[in-house]
């Protein structure tokens, strides 16, 4: 992803209205995720890009994007924990597809933050580790951004209950970005579907009783009865930080 100029848009730019993204946002409660993926792409460009951690919404994400603009940009976080799997997976899609990828570090390396911060902080003070391998690197990919593509579901746990199409977030200095998430409104079965249908590369450890795939120390495969998130950090917490809203929402 090619560093572009951090242009402030203008107050008067109405795609950063209160109340035309929150127009915008209703009107897509009964549109088909292609079609608000094309019009995030169209009105954010070209300071869009779609995050993704390589989950199955992501993988969806990416596929169905490059059907509109091949030249999307996508960015990800290598957080120094990711699993193989992960790794292997993110390869096959750029050998697959030729994605435009950017991936975001953190800024201490995992033996750098030992050092520092004691072995193992990822069970001390996890929402320490989360920010720093997480959060932080994520915020240095949105800064150059207008336009945010997440792959968030409303059915993946009750903290993403309530997530909105289209969102007006701010950045840390103030300046507006707009989160759009095209999936919504999808299941986990329309996912797979499409995944399926389209044969779309994801991860194999989805095959083996994993359901949400993130930092290997912090996940596990799920347990009967148990919601799709609930092998993340073992039920200590639901969300690593990247989409709370206390970080970005206005």
């Amino acid at each position: 992803m090619s560093a572009l100029k951090n242009k402030v848009p203008a107050p008067s730019d109405e795609r950063f209205d209160p109340g035309w993204v929150a127009e915008r946002s209703r009107a897509f409660e009964t549109a088909r995720p292609e079609d608000i993926l094309a019009f995030a792409l169209a009105t954010y460009a070209p300071r869009v890009a779609i995050s993704t951690a390589f989950g199955l919404e992501g993988c969806a994400l990416i596929h169905m994007a490059l059907q509109i603009d091949p030249n999307v940009r996508v960015f990800t976080i290598d957080t120094g924990y990711l699993f193989r799997e992960t790794q292997q997976l993110k390869y096959a899609f750029v050998e697959k597809y030729g994605i435009d990828l950017t991936t975001f570090e953190p800024e201490l390396t995992v033996p750098q933050q030992e050092r520092r911060y004691g072995l193992k902080l990822f069970e001390t003070d996890s929402d320490a580790c989360c920010r720093m391998r997480k959060v932080e690197p994520n915020r240095r990919a949105l800064a150059e951004l207008d336009g945010w593509i997440a792959g968030l579901r409303r059915d993946q746990s009750p903290t993403r209950a309530n997530t909105p199409h289209v969102q007006l977030l701010r950045h840390a200095d103030g300046t507006p970005l707009v989160k759009v998430c095209p999936l919504a409104r999808w299941t986990r079965k329309d996912t797979w579907r499409y995944v399926m249908d389209n044969g779309v590369p994801y991860n194999e450890l989805l095959d083996r009783g994993y359901t949400s795939v993130g930092c290997w120390p912090c996940t596990r495969p799920v347990r009967e009865g148990e919601d799709e998130r609930a092998g993340r950090w073992n039920g200590r917490k639901a969300e690593c930080g990247i989409h709370e809203p206390p970080d970005y929402s206005i």
